[in-house]
């Protein structure tokens, strides 16, 4: 992803910044967490990434080809190997549609024309995630749990052996216990086929389980990008100090390690962004080069772990 700019226009003369210059790559068979506030963009980056949403500018490369200048049927063929695992299953699979349907309605829209090969496709793949077909391969979402919905969205996302699987939050909505299934559920299916994922979640523990590398997001950009144990512990931007600050711990008695930082006010308006560093009105280190100059996104890390941020300051925390 080069430059992408996500833009919406809310009246004629205004416009919401989604997503503002946001560039990163995800290497093949990698897993890149991307984190943040609900609003900061991360959705959005998602559903460019997989052309349900067409980016203002910026490009998109996949497999050596710019997407974003694709004509329709050419992004027909790149469909099959960029699937999506959407944040509210249930919403996003077909009420009156039964599962096997949904699972195998893919295979139909690529071309194939066997019905028998696309049901026993549907139904070998629920089996690998844990779903009984002989139970539930001619129910419909509402008969069933939402675990379970999340699991067919898994299998849906799968039956066209994608090469990049995006996730939404695919746990966000379920409790504790089906969330670790689910989790493990997707780390098997990456290591049998082979996948590549970016992984966008506010649990900052799951990511940093799972994740090869995090990138952190605020307002629309990305502040902070390195290796997972990197970003955790020894995050370079007060943002991503902020956010790490909030993961709860068992220890009742926080630590000077452990302190809470609580930014004060409240996330600026999207259709109007504070100039130059965007954090800048929440940061307690916020000097007067914060207010009027725009951060150079850099490396601190070493250069074959890079570490970036996007920090006038980020030496101080190094």
């Amino acid at each position: 992803v080069r430059n992408l700019v996500v833009e919406f226009a809310i009246g004629r003369q205004s416009k919401i910044h989604a997503v503002s210059d946001v560039s990163f790559n995800i290497d093949s068979g990698e897993t890149v967490g991307l984190v943040g506030e609900s609003g900061c963009g991360k959705s959005t980056v998602a559903r460019a990434i997989v052309q349900l949403q067409k980016p203002t500018s910026g490009k998109i490369w996949f497999d050596g080809e710019d997407m974003t200048k694709c004509s329709n049927n050419r992004l027909r063929d790149f469909k099959p190997h960029l699937q999506m695992i959407f944040q509210d299953a249930a919403a996003s699979l077909n009420p009156v549609r039964r599962v096997g349907r949904t699972i195998s309605e893919p295979l139909r829209a690529m071309g194939e024309s066997s019905r028998r090969k696309r049901n026993r496709m549907a139904r070998e793949l629920m089996r690998e995630v844990g779903l009984d077909p002989d139970q539930i391969y001619d129910r419909r979402p509402f008969e069933i749990s939402i675990g379970q919905c999340q699991r067919i969205s898994i299998a849906r996302a799968l039956i066209t052996n994608p090469k990049l699987l995006v996730c939404d939050e695919p746990v966000s909505s379920l409790d504790v216990s089906v969330q670790a299934q689910i989790l493990n559920l997707l780390e098997r299916m990456k290591a049998r086929h082979e996948l590549t994922m970016l992984f966008i979640s506010h649990d900052l523990a799951v990511v940093k389980n799972i994740c090869d590398r995090v990138a952190v997001m605020y307002l629309g950009k990305i502040v902070e990008l390195g290796e997972g144990n990197t970003v955790f512990d020894s995050p370079l931007h007060p943002y991503t100090q902020a956010l790490l600050s909030a993961i709860p711990v068992a220890d009742p008695e926080p630590t000077a390690h452990r302190q809470r930082i609580v930014l004060e006010g409240d996330v600026p308006n999207p259709a109007n962004p504070p100039p130059a560093c965007r954090f800048h009105t929440r940061c307690i280190h916020a000097t007067e080069v914060c207010r009027n100059e725009m951060p150079e996104f850099r490396n601190l890390g070493a250069a074959e772990k890079p570490h970036m941020v996007a920090c006038h300051h980020a030496e101080k925390f190094s």
